[in-house]
């Protein structure tokens, strides 16, 4: 589905919901991507990806806006992301331990300027493990890869305003032009969730809110729990297509098949499943463009089951998204929820129910985010957490567990979030529960 997006410098959507979690909560949400070469790529490659990725859209700040109904700006940053590389080796066995350390300890500041960083450090059988860590605030996974081709092709390009650009008398009639369209964007919001509200009203499936799914650091309660795994590509697929599915299907599946062996107790009548949908269009330079569909299945899902309902119940989900606006319930909530104070705002952020799991599958890796000074990854993996969501949150809110997939080389990788305390706290657990689920499905695989 190509979209025409109008281009705006204006913190919206997806946006705005990370920059009012960061300021009602104190909530952080780092995306990262994993990178483990068989040869350190060199000190001149890693200086030259963060040089570009400081060039290009990556490189934003927030500009807070003094008007009511205007929303804030990103305006270019003038600091540059930072770059630690470690001289000490690790072990090979401490890589995922290493990776799991910089999103966990990470600090970013996105609506301050300080919206990502690069860590590296090299083993000692030789290879170089990369971790780039980049504020859910200032981009998604499809974004983030965009930046990362423009870096490679040494073209990044950052359009954003500067601080100067937007003084004086221009900056304001900008957010005087912005307040009067979203108090006329409010009241057509409030029409469309009316007619798409009743629409809706009692389907059992479709699109749901937004999968913007985390893995949260949490208080009063477990940590939130990280895996990654790598499986053979063909044999995946193979899989998939051995139980009447698809690639997107089967990873469906196992998250599902994942809650229900953690024994998390799945509200009745169905399970929840929460599917991403890129909504990324050409010259797409929204910070976020990502939506998602949700799907229920009833009754136990496993290999004898097959792969063939949640297929068509997914492909029935994305037409409806696609073709009967399913999606302007979540579209057309900012422009009325910015009306109000902003103490009813975090009440409501903290009201809204999750899927009991959530799936964000990739597809295939660009090969110029795979590749750096001449080297090519041999593992890849991308999450996203959010830090700082107390333990009670974690327990009633969901998701309990999400992952995100990527297909290279030969290779998929999975990356896995243990959220709920009680049933996906304990991490080795995690790995035993996820190590049984690709067995149920014959599925040969590493975790790292």
């Amino acid at each position: 589905m190509t979209l025409n997006v109008a281009k705006t410098d204006r913190v919206t959507g997806a946006d705005e919901s990370y920059l009012l979690a960061e300021d009602l909560f104190g909530l952080g949400a780092p995306i990262q991507f994993l990178w483990v070469f068989d040869r350190d790529p060199g000190e001149p490659a890693l200086r030259m990806l963060r040089d570009e990725l400081a060039s290009g859209p990556l490189n934003r700040r927030v500009r807070r806006t003094w008007l009511p109904m205007a929303r804030d700006r990103w305006i270019r940053s003038e600091e540059i992301g930072e770059l630690a590389l470690a001289t000490a080796p690790i072990a090979d066995d401490d890589i995922g331990e290493w990776m799991d350390g910089c999103v966990r300890h990470s600090a970013l500041r996105p609506a301050a300027g300080r919206g990502w960083q690069l860590d590296g450090v090299p083993t000692e059988s030789g290879k170089y493990a990369l971790s780039l860590l980049v504020s859910h605030m200032i981009s998604d996974g499809q974004g983030v890869y965009v930046a990362l081709a423009a870096a490679h092709a040494r073209a990044s390009v950052n359009t954003l305003p500067t601080w100067e650009e937007t003084r004086g008398w221009s900056g304001i009639r900008s957010d005087l032009v912005d307040a009067g369209g979203q108090v006329v964007a409010a009241a057509r919001a409030a029409a469309v969730l009316v007619t798409a509200l009743l629409r809706q009203r009692g389907a059992g499936g479709g699109a749901g809110p937004s999968p913007k799914t985390f893995v949260t650091t949490g208080r009063e309660g477990p940590e939130t729990t990280l895996a990654t795994v790598d499986v053979d590509k063909e044999h995946w697929l193979a899989r998939a297509a051995e139980h009447g599915g698809t690639s997107n299907s089967l990873f469906t599946a196992l998250l599902g098949g994942l809650v229900q062996r953690s024994g998390y107790p799945v509200p009745a009548p169905a399970m929840r499943l929460c599917i991403a949908v890129s909504r990324r269009g050409e010259d797409d330079d929204r910070a976020n463009a990502s939506g998602g569909v949700w799907i229920r299945v009833s009754g136990e899902i496993s290999p004898e089951r097959g792969l063939g309902e949640i297929r068509a119940l997914s492909k029935q989900a994305f037409i409806d998204y696609a073709n009967n606006g399913a999606a302007q319930v979540a579209d057309n909530l900012q422009p009325v929820v910015r009306l109000l104070p902003r103490r009813l705002i975090g009440k409501m952020m903290q009201s809204i129910p999750g899927p009991d799991t959530t799936v964000s599958n990739l597809g295939v890796v660009p090969q110029t985010v795979l590749e750096l000074g001449g080297e090519t990854a041999t593992s890849f993996g991308i999450r996203a957490i959010m830090q700082g969501r107390p333990a009670e949150h974690r327990r009633t809110l969901g998701p309990a567990v999400a992952a995100w997939a990527v297909e290279y080389g030969d290779k998929v990788t999975i990356t896995f979030f243990g959220i709920h305390p009680d049933h996906f706290g304990d991490a080795a657990l995690l790995r035993t529960q996820i190590a049984e689920e690709l067995t149920a499905w014959d599925i040969d695989h590493r975790i790292w």
